[in-house]
This record gives C-alpha cells, structure tokens and sequence, in this order.
C-alpha cells in the first residue's frame, strides 16, 4: 500500500506545482488568457486523478492492481532520466530523438510484459488491461512531477538548451509572449500532462489489453 500513497503524493504535489507555475511565470495576459486556461485544464485533471485514487479508496483492489503501482513508479523514473538528458546532457540532433525514442519503447515494452505476465499468471485479459492501467498511470505521474519541477526550479536548464534557443529564436515574433521562460513553462506543462494521460493511463490500458490477450493466449497455449 505503500506505493499507493507515493502515488497519491506525486498526484497532489503535482496540483500544488502547476499552481506555482500559473503564479511565477505570468504571460501578458495574466491572470486570464491561454496560459490560465492551460494550467486550470492541467489542475483539473490532475485534481480528476486525485479524487479517482481517493475515491476508490482500493476497496476493490486485488494483489495484482497494487503490485503494479510500485513497478510502475520504478519506470516512470526511467522519464526522470530521459528528462534529465535532455535538458542537463543536452545532446543534439538527431540523437535527442533517439534518446527519447529508446525510452519511450522500453518503457512500454516493461509495462507489456509486465501485462503478458499478470495476464498468464491469472489467465484473464482484464487482469492484464488492470495491470496496463496502473504500471502505466504511475509512470506517467512520476514524468509528470518531474517536468514540472524542471519548470519550478530548473527552468535554467530549459533555456540554455541549444534547440530551445532556436526555437526561441524561430517563433518569438509570432508567439505573443515577450518572455522565453514563459514560452517553455508553458510548453514543457503541455508534455507534463501529455505524460500523465498519453503516455501513461490511455498508453498503459492499450498494452494492458494488448498483453492481455498475449497473456490469456499463451495461458491457453500451455494446458
């Protein structure tokens, strides 16, 4: 259970981070415009998360459910990592894409196989979409925290990024944000998010079902 509360932990702290964000990195149009409406969105839907994890209270939670917050917790700091390359190593192009296309497929690789496993083991697909959907939320939360921690209080490793200048440079006289630290809170809280529900809950439920049906097949496969 323990993993558990980490994870509700990561969610809540995540809340507190977007709304230092929306403060400290103010757009012209503060305290209303894109900006606002992007950190409420974000607030919201980490704050749906919160609730969900508080609401459910795990009541109906088996051993399998549980067990996969703490491995999931473990590959999203494989994120923290590739995170951490981008913006503190800083390697240039193409081997950035590389870098995070690595990570991007060993992490859903493990939350498969960790699928395929729960799936074989228990003989249910839903047993391998349930273990897909925690291993993935969790990940993804973990990505989440640390992008907006960058924001807070790393924000000098995003703008001395060399492909940040440029794109800087390429697109300040058509954003209307006279300020670069703005541009790239606001950007990297965009990826926070698309962490938390893309690449993590809706990516981990697509290969638990995927390993779910891989799983009850070789289940079937051994008798």
């Amino acid at each position: 259970m323990k993993s558990t509360y980490i994870l509700k932990s990561i969610v809540v702290t995540s809340i507190l981070l977007v709304v230092i964000i929306y403060f400290k990195y103010r757009a012209p149009a503060f305290p209303l415009g894109f900006q606002a409406l992007e950190s409420l969105v974000s607030a919201v839907i980490l704050a749906v998360t919160a609730i969900f994890l508080w609401k459910i209270r795990f009541k109906w939670l088996t051993n399998i459910q549980n067990n996969n917050v703490k491995p999931g917790l473990y590959f999203g700091l494989l994120w923290t990592v590739e995170i951490g390359i981008n913006n503190i190593v800083r390697p240039g192009l193409p081997m950035r894409d590389i870098v995070d296309n690595t990570f991007w497929v060993t992490i859903a690789l493990l939350i498969l196989i960790t699928a395929i496993y729960y799936a074989w083991k228990s003989k249910k697909i839903s047993q391998g979409i349930i273990s897909g959907f925690w291993s993935g939320l969790a990940s993804g939360a973990v990505a989440c925290i640390t992008a907006l921690l960058l924001i807070v209080f790393g924000m000098t490793f995003i703008l001395n990024d060399p492909l940040n200048i440029k794109e800087w440079s390429d697109v300040k006289a058509t954003v209307k944000i006279p300020d670069m630290a703005v541009y790239f809170a606001y950007q990297t809280l965009a990826g926070a998010i698309m962490h938390l529900v893309i690449l993590g809950a809706i990516m981990g439920i697509i290969l638990g079902f995927i390993g779910g049906i891989t799983g009850k097949t070789l289940s079937l496969l051994r008798k």
